[in-house]
């Protein structure tokens, strides 16, 4: 298990907090997340059956000149997502595209030093070349790795799973809507826009439906796992990238024999290749270089951070910056993305925007604006992040600092000899702060200042307090920062 090295002077990216862009290429118009894959295929065929590619094409040099342009500290590319359409020039299947995206991508990330990585997707793979081998076609999580002792069982599986990840998108939606409304915030429809392709048998599953449809498959996990193997060879042999991000990781339990497989090919034969599994972040893996999981909202940050600020191993968590990952709209705040950003990193995290395309390869113009807006709200503070280590304290406060606005979380990093206090706007709600800070805690105080303009702020003394007002015009949208000089 590679360690995160926390007291380290000389961390390198992949161990610091930082903020980093995953291009995405999964966001089509008309299909969800949950695709029914018979459909889809034969969507994307042309009249012999071969792939008839017409998107989301990708600009490539547009996209790395933007994370360039917007200084992130690391960016990924989607070299294969779920339906197994490779972006790059494999030798193990005709279903990809015509242009060698990822060596286009790899090679204008070393140009521009960019630290870059390569998504891809390891569990789920419906390139119509497996359908012979492909547990349940109609769904998109069909585990074509789980290892069981009769096909049936992954099947079983395989529906099960999908019913879990309905519930879970259903129960975020409802704990969405019932923290707004206890904040007075306009609460959002619950429903999914019922246009979208799909979305109703998505939201209401017949699970004895699609046993009955279900594709008679043969079992053989080993002929995919074998395909896994070789094109993760091919990627890292081919563009030397600085790291794989992949998507995702199964409890050994589950006997899921793509995890083994990339695990086991990662440390024996690319040891300093940056590995990394989405969903994670949560357990003990026999090899991985950082943990890694998703925070889609400012509730799912805020409990993720404080749950995840004393870690040892590094890690990192991914969301969209659009409204989810296959909702393209804009988010109604854009401040909020930022806000999902500055509380990982302040805990001691990295926070990676997923950026989708259009068709034509051009970013959706508000999503990439926010994350542009973030991108130069971070330039002048990017060390007061990468260069601080979380404070070790438990819970959800600072000890001995109070604010008057429940609106606002506080997150306390230590930099060099100073302290860094986050005082992180929750709601969009700006207004003056007044702030305690308790002298039995935080003693000898030489001053208190704002970053990253350096103003100092007027301190009110007693015995045993210090206050301190920050005015409205002083305020931050997105993160109100303080440096606690102490003698």
């Amino acid at each position: 298990m590679q360690k995160g090295h926390r007291e380290s002077s000389s961390r390198t990216w992949w161990q610091k907090p930082g903020f980093g862009i995953m291009y995405q290429i999964e966001a089509r118009p008309g299909w969800i997340w949950e695709r029914d894959f018979d459909k889809f295929n034969a969507s994307m065929k042309d009249e012999n059956g071969n792939l008839n590619f017409n998107g989301p094409l990708c600009k490539i040099k547009e996209w790395v000149h933007f994370s360039k342009i917007v200084g992130v500290d690391y960016h990924i590319f989607e070299s294969k997502w779920h339906d197994g359409i490779c972006y790059f020039d494999t030798n193990y299947t005709n279903w990809k595209t015509p242009i060698d995206y990822s060596n286009i991508f790899a090679h204008e990330s070393k140009r521009e030093n960019i630290p870059f990585m390569f998504y891809y997707s390891s569990v789920f793979d419906h390139n119509p070349q497996f359908d012979d081998i492909q547990p349940v076609r109609n769904i998109t999580s069909s585990f074509i790795s789980l290892h069981r002792e009769k096909k049936e069982e992954v099947v079983d599986f395989c529906l099960k799973f999908r019913q879990f990840i309905i519930s879970q998108f259903l129960e975020g939606m409802k704990k969405r809507g019932k923290r707004k409304k206890e904040r007075g915030d306009q609460v959002d429809k619950m429903t999914v826009d019922l246009n979208i392709n799909s979305s109703s048998d998505f939201l209401n599953p017949k699970v004895d439906d699609l046993k009955n449809t279900m594709t008679q498959f043969t079992y053989n996990p080993q002929m995919y796992e074998s395909y896994l193997q070789n094109q993760i060879i091919e990627l890292i042999e081919g563009f030397k990238p600085d790291g794989m991000w992949m998507d995702w990781f199964m409890k050994s339990a589950f006997r899921e024999g793509s995890t083994k497989v990339v695990i086991d090919l990662m440390r024996e034969t690319y040891p300093n290749i940056i590995l990394t599994f989405n969903n994670s972040i949560n357990e003990q893996l026999d090899w991985v270089h950082y943990l890694s999981g998703e925070a889609h909202t400012v509730d799912s940050a805020w409990e993720q951070g404080n749950k995840y600020r004393q870690k040892e191993q590094s890690w990192e968590l991914v969301g969209p910056a659009a409204k989810s990952w296959f909702d393209t709209s804009p988010r109604s705040d854009p401040y909020e993305v930022g806000r999902i950003a500055v509380i990982i990193m302040a805990s001691g995290g990295k926070f990676c925007f997923g950026l989708p395309s259009q068709m034509d390869g051009s970013l959706y113009p508000k999503p990439a604006q926010h994350v542009e807006q973030f991108g130069k709200w971070y330039k002048s503070r990017r060390l007061i992040f990468t260069e601080a280590f979380p404070m070790d304290y438990k819970g959800e406060k600072v000890p001995g600092i109070n604010l008057n606005d429940e609106n606002y979380g506080i997150i306390g990093c230590i930099q060099g000899s100073d302290k860094i206090i986050h005082l992180i706007n929750l709601t969009g709600n700006i207004k003056s702060l007044n702030i305690d800070i308790s002298l039995d805690i935080w003693n000898n105080i030489d001053y208190v200042k704002l970053e990253p303009n350096g103003k100092k702020l007027t301190l009110q003394r007693s015995s045993n307090l210090i206050s301190m007002i920050i005015s409205q015009i002083d305020v931050d949208p997105i993160d109100t920062i303080i440096r606690i000089k102490q003698y």
